[in-house]
């Protein structure tokens, strides 16, 4: 786990190289997230192994967390990115990442954004409707380069998750149905002078457990590259995308390491019905994956500023809130709430903990049962790795809180 009791406090890192979190946290003197390197970098290792049978390219989704000391280990150790902006895609490159390790995939790809990528001469272009891929084509055209492309498809799965976190139902906006094909063939002909179709790409959401369900957009999307390659068009990619979830309730995190093996099990057996024992030579295995990567390594920690009892529950109010972790907010997400010291005594209270953005809604966790808090303790809020400094504002004019890395029992600043 990245983070552990020791003598009733709460510590970062491995049984045998770790940090003190109230160390850590209070000399910097506002909200903190603290990430645990090793975590990540156990998880990536898991991820690999889980697809040896594959020819397997991971490529971590940046927007998950796009700390620039986190983005240059996962370069380190080998990894590709995913991108959703030219934004993400020059940190990726200024973290170490070469442009041929980099897929830029999201919605609504500005001409600039088309430009920039295809100059840099980056991996992949995911393409999302038939107009954007004129745009790329015609942006191309203009600067005289080719580039690499898959089509993303929607394979109108139900993934069971969050209704604003899924990606491959039909009523969402992220990719296309079959029913778009005729005007892909028909810019795909007219356009090979500058753009290479390598594959298809899908992803139908995040926070996911059902692996029937991934595997049943896996089969559809196959039927379709089936299509694609009797059209006369030699495809040697395939995105799976990502979107395996973390239990947030539990720091038990036996399931889901064992549900990512068991994912990639199962992927292999598919691919290897369809297109045979030998696929690793036919197709690269693009994969996508962010939460399960980073989530649990990172620790929020927030202090306590005012106990308020009012007649109808007790409430903490803290230094942070939905600006730093938008996530319960948002999605109504529950993170686990960790005393950073541990109190001996068994009186507890039920509290919302709550933090100073002028909105009702900013309410990180609703009647959590903890020791009795005073002002100035500090509380964690935990598996704040992905989805957390990624989506703060400063909103109120509030400063972003600090980042630290622990890397071998030892702190850094992000």
């Amino acid at each position: 786990m990245a983070y552990f009791y020791r003598d009733g406090k709460l510590k970062v890192g491995t049984e045998t190289a770790f940090a003190d979190v109230a160390e850590l946290a209070r000399p910097q003197g506002r909200p903190t997230y603290i990430y645990d390197i090793g975590d990540i970098e156990k998880r990536l290792r898991a991820y690999d192994a889980a697809f040896k049978g594959l020819n397997t390219a991971i490529h971590y989704a940046v927007k998950a967390n796009s700390n620039p000391s986190i983005l240059k280990r996962l370069a380190q150790w080998g990894a590709g990115v995913d991108t959703v902006s030219a934004g993400e895609v020059k940190k990726a490159i200024a973290a170490g990442f070469a442009p041929s390790k980099i897929i830029f995939s999201g919605v609504a790809k500005t001409k600039a954004e088309i430009e920039y990528a295809v100059t840099q001469g980056i991996k992949q272009l995911n393409v999302e409707s038939p107009a954007e891929l004129k745009r790329i084509v015609a942006t191309c055209r203009a600067l005289g380069k080719t580039v690499d492309v898959a089509f993303r498809m929607n394979p109108d799965v139900d993934p069971k998750t969050h209704p604003y976190i899924t990606t491959g139902f039909r009523e969402n906006k992220f990719g296309m149905d079959e029913s778009f094909l005729p005007e892909l063939l028909a810019t795909l002909r007219e356009s090979k002078d500058v753009v290479r179709l390598r594959g298809l790409t899908m992803h139908i959401g995040s926070l996911l457990f059902d692996l029937d369900v991934l595997q049943e957009a896996v089969e559809k999307t196959i039927a379709v590259h089936k299509r694609f390659e009797a059209e006369g068009f030699a495809l040697d990619r395939f995105d799976i995308g990502g979107g395996l979830g973390i239990r947030y309730e539990t720091d038990d995190t036996s399931e889901e390491f064992a549900m990512l093996a068991t994912y990639g099990e199962r992927l292999t057996a598919v691919f290897k019905k369809h297109f045979g024992a030998d696929v690793s030579s036919k197709l690269e295995i693009l994969t996508e994956p962010g939460r399960i990567l980073v989530a649990r390594s990172g620790l929020l920690v927030s202090e306590v500023q005012y106990i308020k009892k009012a007649p109808a529950k007790t409430f903490a109010i803290v230094d942070t809130g939905m600006h730093h972790l938008l996530r319960p907010a948002l999605y109504q997400a529950k993170h686990r709430v960790l005393p950073i010291e541990e109190r001996k005594s068994s009186a507890g209270e039920s509290y919302d903990i709550v933090g100073p953005i002028c909105e009702s809604s900013d309410v990180l966790a609703k009647n959590v049962a903890l020791p009795l808090l005073d002002e100035g303790d500090l509380l964690g809020f935990a598996d704040s790795g992905a989805y957390g400094f990624a989506m703060a504002s400063s909103y109120n004019s509030h400063e972003f809180p600090v980042e630290l890395i622990v890397e071998n029992g030892r702190a850094s600043r992000a």
